[in-house]
């Protein structure tokens, strides 16, 4: 009697007779042992067909790495199984993804390209056009990022595919992929007929709506000329007339003859001439309706913009308000302190003569709102209530005049050689006695800052840049005020009030008293706003600026500006998206300076726990070559500001090891980035290292996000 097999069982007999020769037939039947309880990919057929590729491809890759991440690459192309849509045709394309020169083995399989297509036997067609070209791999997650960007500009599918194949071939040709990639999408948004109107194309707009009202003018002058030269025509007609008649008898039948001719022919040309510039007016006439159209639209586009731009202004003056609001709290605080109050209220509670008690309330208030303004702010302090304690606040007399004393380290009068000794003296002093280590590139900050060029920190997030001004701050001993990054121009220049008084901002405090401004996250800035820094940035002895409240503020000698960022003012990138292009006018001010991860920084940090150290610098190394991989910034690199985390969870126990990798190496980032950081870390741990236990526990992680599909 015959026995039914499994239908795997029936794949591995025939794998056994046909492959048993190949070097993958053992993988294989390994594999197909292991999945007898259910066929991942729905069809004995279908796993087959696949196991026929498998087997005859030409990598170096491990046998059952490729049929599980066929598994992968099989729920994604037919995600719903036999109810996905064109199941046949799902199948077909997922088999063509594994041919021996095929999608998978150039890794060239991106799901937002492939979730692009609507007909996969484009999206076929078109990958291996792509393929074609010589090099493309690398470009390709740039080529998959085009084509799912661009996809919503596309109505036909095969125009859409073409599209791809001529994008893949710029890309791949230019010097800038990313520019590229950018250039191609705003091609592909115009051809769909979406514009970006900017401040230039309105300049544009308006400059022709000014030509053709000079165009109709000149046309209503030259139908006006016409008028003159037809009337002239007429009076020319008729004198000749009279002057044939005067002629003799004997040729007024011929003069007449010729003056009957020579009129016919004045009103044709009249008439042509009138007929001519009717048909030049109603040409204008017509170009002139269009263009005054088109800046109709430009005009509305132009009110949408400005109504975005007094939305932030409300926004603007309801800080004011709530500032204004703050004040009057204030002065009634002290209006309540005051002992004639006090008084009165006391007098109030003694009798019932209520009328003539709100009457001399009202007299104190109106003399306190007289006073108040002449008295000075510092004195201008509420005494503690009977049964309360009032808290002190000390607002700053910006009216004193500025101590215009130069610091040593500033004084230019004194050789540079000797104040950067001292300072190094002086900086050897804090390190012994802090326990401080100084960034690698401290000493060329410090340097210029002192010789007053404006430096820009360019430096990734975590990098320790704002660490480091704090250190520049306390080694010159002058203050330093970090206002963040530049929003409005008001956050540098203040603002008059609705009262008619100014709200002081902390750069005004530093340009007039000395201080050092801190411009934090600068790229994050506001262009329009930021160029407002041009005016304080000059350098001369006797620089001022008038600010909005009317006074003229000589630049105190101690003033400085300091800026940083994560970009090199360019604009946004991969890893922070939403960077502003910082102005070249205000860049050409700044003195770029890189400020990069320094080692030794995070080395004393975790100076009791050297294995996190070495583990660290392992990390750090993967990320980097993952970086020259893939010609892009790596996400989620280790910074100085992880170390320092790190060394309080080790020493306050509150985190085991496993969470500490968890939270700091493993969350955020995705499957394939991991594994691959896995795989170049295992070059390392070849060796015998200390932070080997360490490396176990993040490949354990590795491993297990990757069985369970990434689930967390």
């Amino acid at each position: 009697m015959a026995i039914n097999k499994n239908p795997i069982d029936m794949i591995s007999d025939r794998v056994k007779v046909r492959w048993r020769y190949n070097n993958r037939c053992a993988a294989v039947l390994s594999y197909l042992n292991g999945i007898k309880g259910i066929n991942p990919f729905g069809t004995p057929e279908l796993l087959e067909a696949l196991l026929d590729k498998v087997l005859i491809m030409n990598t170096n890759r491990d046998t059952i790495q490729i049929l599980t991440d066929a598994e992968k690459l099989f729920g994604q192309v037919v995600p719903l199984g036999r109810e996905t849509e064109n199941y046949s045709l799902a199948c077909a394309v997922f088999l063509r993804l594994f041919d021996s020169d095929g999608i998978y083995i150039t890794n060239s399989f991106f799901l937002n390209m492939f979730a692009a297509f609507s007909d996969k036997g484009i999206y076929l067609e078109t990958m291996y056009a792509v393929l074609t070209i010589k090099g493309i791999k690398p470009k390709m997650p740039r080529i998959a990022d085009y084509a799912a960007r661009a996809r919503q500009f596309f109505a036909d599918e095969r125009a859409f595919g073409a599209s791809v194949v001529s994008a893949a071939k710029k890309i791949y040709l230019s010097k800038n992929p990313g520019e590229a990639l950018e250039s191609l999408l705003d091609d592909a948004k115009r051809s769909a007929g979406v514009y970006d109107i900017d401040a230039e194309r309105l300049g544009e707009a308006w400059e022709n709506l000014r030509r053709a009202e000079s165009m109709l003018d000149e046309s209503r002058k030259n139908l006006d000329m016409a008028l003159k030269r037809t009337e002239s025509f007429s009076v020319l007609a008729d004198s000749r007339e009279r002057e044939l008649k005067e002629t003799a008898d004997a040729r007024l039948q011929s003069i007449r003859f010729e003056a009957t001719d020579a009129d016919v022919r004045i009103r044709q040309i009249y008439t042509d001439i009138v007929n001519e510039e009717r048909r030049s007016i109603e040409i204008d006439k017509d170009k002139l309706l269009g263009e005054i159209m088109d800046s109709a639209d430009s005009k509305l586009r132009e009110l949408r913009v400005v109504s975005e731009s007094i939305r932030s202004s409300t926004a603007a003056e309801l800080y004011r308000i709530n500032t204004e609001a703050n004040k009057a709290v204030e002065r009634a605080s002290a209006m309540l302190g005051s002992d004639e109050l006090k008084s009165i209220i006391s007098e109030i509670n003694r009798d019932g003569e209520l009328i003539e008690r709100i009457v001399r309330v009202d007299a104190f208030s109106r003399r306190f709102d007289e006073n108040e303004s002449s008295v000075p702010a510092a004195a201008r302090q509420a005494p503690a209530a009977p049964e309360a304690a009032v808290t002190e606040t000390l607002i700053p007399d910006y009216s004193a005049p500025a101590d215009m004393t130069v610091s040593f380290y500033f004084n230019e009068s004194i050789p540079f050689s000797e104040r950067i000794t001292r300072l190094r003296e002086r900086k050897q002093r804090y390190a012994e006695e802090n326990g401080n280590v100084f960034h690698e590139r401290f000493d060329d900050i410090l340097v210029a800052l002192i010789e007053d060029a404006n430096p820009y920190l360019i430096g990734p997030s975590g990098c320790g840049k704002t660490y480091l001004i704090g250190q520049l701050s306390a080694l010159l001993g002058i203050e330093c005020l970090d206002i963040g990054y530049i929003n409005e121009e008001y956050d540098i220049l203040g603002f008059q009030t609705a009262s008619g008084g100014y709200n002081y901002p902390a750069f005004y405090r530093a340009y007039k008293y000395g201080a050092i401004v801190f411009c934090d996250e600068f790229d994050n800035s506001n262009s329009r706003a930021a160029v407002k820094l041009n005016s304080f940035m000059a350098n001369g002895k006797d620089a001022s600026y008038c600010f909005p409240n009317g006074e003229r503020v000589l630049r105190h000698p101690n003033f400085r500006i300091i800026a940083a960022g994560n970009t090199s003012g360019s604009g946004a990138d991969r890893n922070y998206s939403t960077r502003e292009k910082i102005e070249e006018s205000v860049q050409q001010r700044f003195t770029a300076m890189y400020v990069g991860y320094d080692s030794r920084l995070e080395k004393t940090i975790l100076e009791g726990h050297p294995q996190w150290f070495e583990f660290a610098e392992c990390f750090r190394r993967a990320t980097d070559a993952w970086s020259r991989a893939n010609d892009a910034p790596a996400p989620g690199i280790f910074t100085t500001r992880d170390a320092a985390s790190i060394k309080k969870y080790l020493d306050h126990r509150s985190f085991s090891d496993k969470a500490i990798i968890d939270y700091e190496f493993i969350e955020t980032k995705d499957n394939e980035y991991l594994a691959f950081l896995k795989r170049e870390m295992e070059k390392y741990y070849k060796e015998e290292r200390m932070s080997r236990g360490l490396f176990d526990i993040f490949s354990e992680r590795v491993e297990e996000l990757r069985r369970n599909g990434g689930i967390r």
